[in-house]
This record gives structure tokens, sequence and C-alpha cells, in this order.
């Protein structure tokens, strides 16, 4: 690939993104390619320590996320660029900043990234939501932190999408470590948001449902009642205020809000 490619990770804080971007540059992609790393300066104070990262043709820099009217004033000049979200930042936010930041920057999206939480999804109901809307721009979803939670569960999770017929790709971290990173990083768009499709519209040609790995099934765990409201969006790509999660009413609040994840997390 000659381009330059730019991929943004979501998740809430903990969910392990210090070790899956770690796993990301070392394993998923070419023999020496200048990588460029930029996390927030708070996830970093969280998590205790800079992502551990053996590539010696990379550079890590520190941000500090002020929020959507700040935006983002990256210096980007790798090969290829990871941008790890905030963990307690507004995904919404981050990425309608992200998105204005790409469409000056001399790159292309290779993919948007999610590192789903289980075990907090599990323990804490109000998640979901705010999951939904990492998962709504995402073309991968890791399932991280899985020891306290089911078979079934990861089955009802994973077909609360299916059955809105998202084409994005499921797979499984263990141990902070990924099956196949250069599979997690092929540019193929996947994610079922037309935002960054600027020039023409492009889809996956299984329609989502054969990108799914279904698991055997185990016991116990529920409760995904509640709804998607995708509500598939008729527009042309690169407009915020069509989409679902980015759109805004009255006093530019959004059409959608999510909960605060930093009063969830605690």
């Amino acid at each position: 690939m000659s381009e330059r490619l730019v991929y943004l990770i979501l998740g809430s804080r903990g969910a392990g993104q210090n070790d899956i971007v770690s796993d990301l540059v070392d394993f998923g992609g070419a023999e020496d390619p200048k990588s460029q790393v930029f996390v927030s300066e708070e996830d970093v104070v969280a998590w205790g320590s800079e992502p551990t990262i053996h590539s010696k043709q990379v550079e890590l820099t520190r941000y500090s996320w002020q929020g959507f009217e700040a935006g983002l004033a990256f210096e980007a000049t790798g090969d290829v660029v990871f941008v790890v979200a905030d963990g307690l930042a507004d995904p919404a936010d981050f990425v309608e900043a992200f998105s204005y930041w790409l469409q000056e920057a001399d790159y292309e999206l290779g993919r948007i990234i999610t590192v789903a939480d289980c075990d907090r999804i599990n323990g804490e109901k109000q998640l979901l939501p705010w999951y939904d809307c990492c998962i709504h721009f995402s073309d991968v979803v890791l399932l991280s932190n899985r020891q306290t939670v089911s078979n079934k569960w990861i089955e009802e999770f994973k077909n609360r999408y299916l059955k809105e017929y998202f084409p994005c790709h499921f797979e499984f971290v263990k141990k902070g470590r990924l099956a196949n990173p250069s599979f997690t990083l092929e540019p193929q768009p996947r994610r079922i948001s037309k935002l960054f499709d600027l020039d023409e519209l492009t889809a996956a040609d299984d329609g989502g449902i054969g990108a799914l790995e279904l698991l055997d099934g185990d016991v116990e765990i529920s409760g995904f009642d509640d709804e998607i409201e995708e509500g598939e969006e008729d527009f042309e790509g690169g407009d915020p205020s069509k989409d679902t999660f980015l759109a805004r009413v009255s006093q530019g609040r959004r059409a959608r809000p999510l909960p605060d994840v930093s009063k969830l997390l605690g």
C-alpha cells in the first residue's frame, strides 16, 4: 500500500487499548514502517505506563483531550498512524473531531477499531448506548476482558448488531493479543456509518453476516433487551449533521446524547 494510513481506536478506559495498540504496531504491518502512536495523557496516567512497543520505528506522542470545541491538533508524520481516543471522551465528539482533522491531513483512513470491555458492559448496562456509538463507526470490534462473561453473553452482544446488519468484524482479544493483527488492520471499510465515505459509498461483499464468528453455546447471562435505533442513513458521506449519532438539535445538543462514561466507570 502506497498511501499513508491512520487508524482510530475507540473504547472505554480500562478496556485494554494499551496492549492492543502495542500488538497492532509490533505485529500488524509491513516490516519497519515508520509508525506514530497518539495516546491521551490522562489515559497513560490511568494505565500506569505507556504502551510497551518493541518496534524501533515508532514515535509515541501524548495529547490532552480538551473536548470537541478544542478539536485535535495532531502533527502526524508517520507512514502509519494510530490515534487512541481518550477512554473517557464522548465517542461522538471524538469521532467528529477526528473526521475534521482527517479532512485536512495527508492520510487515508485505514480502519476504526473499537476495543469492547465485555466485563464492564455486562456489569453496567448504561454502557451499551455508549458502545453502540463506537461500534456504529467501527470496522472491527475487539472483544476484550471476557473472563467474567459466558459464551452466551458474547453471542447476545454480537447478535445485537448482527440483527441490524452491521458489517463490522468481531474478534477476540486473549491476554492483550490478537490472533491476526494484520487482518485487523486490513484497510477494508466495514462500518455502517457513511461519515468517512467521501468519494463513493462502499459495502462489504457479504453484507456483514459472514463476518461474524459464531461461538459454542454456554450458560447464563442475558439482558440485551434494548433495540438499536440505527435508522439507515440515506445521505452523502462526510456530513456529520446527517449521522444518527452526530446530528444536533437546538443549542448544539446532540439529538442522541450519550451517558457520561466517567460517571459509569467511577
